[in-house]
């Protein structure tokens, strides 16, 4: 005698088999990380590489953006993952990775400033490379490269904590209450520095477009 379908809750009936296998369901991204740090404890190492595939542009960018010069960014990029590394021989983070791992680059950050003294701007690396020659008609891209590059330098002119605040809440997209949790400090704290920032770049713009002008 054949077997009825079982129904669904709205009374329509499913075949069986009908559910997607638990192990094929999709993780989401921080699942996904918090997953990689679990195969990483449990011993296996190409987890690891994965995780700093996962985390190397988040990292990378806050590095570059902060002011760290292209001369130590691979090296202070390594040693943000080995306390990565040591820390999770440890314990595993608490709350989400992206912010966790974050806090490390920040930190590694400040410690790398502190040690080389570098308290004031950083300009921009002299070898980036060769300005490409516009193309006729390219105005409006080089106009908006140039933008770019100003507002690069110009981030990099912000005093440490402006700078902080300003990459983690919207570079690094980790809005108010991500940035205040990695930085350890009140979310009004990390407002008023958010506030400071966007201030002094929309001055330098305007002086910017009057020295254009």
């Amino acid at each position: 005698m054949t077997q009825p379908m079982p129904a669904l809750e709205g009374g329509e009936p499913k075949a069986a088999g009908d559910e997607p296998p638990a192990d094929v369901i999709p993780l989401s991204r921080a699942d996904a990380a918090r997953t990689l740090l679990e195969r990483h404890r449990s011993g296996e190492r190409e987890a690891f590489v994965e995780l700093m595939k996962m985390f190397s542009a988040p990292v990378y960018s806050y590095l570059t953006r902060t002011g760290v010069r292209a001369s130590d960014r691979d090296d202070l990029f390594q040693e943000v993952f080995c306390k990565v590394h040591r820390a999770l021989q440890k314990k595993m983070p608490d709350g989400p990775v992206k912010p966790w791992v974050l806090r490390i680059a920040v930190n590694t950050a400040r410690d790398h400033f502190r040690r080389t003294k570098v308290r004031s701007v950083v300009k921009l690396d002299a070898d980036a490379g060769e300005a490409e020659r516009p193309a006729p008609g390219a105005d409006a891209e080089l106009a908006a490269r140039e933008t770019a590059r100003f507002l690069e330098a110009a981030i990099q002119q912000l005093p440490i904590a402006q700078r902080e605040a300003l990459l983690l809440a919207s570079v690094a997209e980790l809005g108010v209450k991500g940035a205040a949790e990695v930085l350890e400090v009140p979310t009004d704290t990390v407002k008023t520095r958010l506030r400071r920032a966007r201030a002094t770049l929309a001055l330098a713009m305007q002086r910017r477009e009057g020295s254009l002008r």
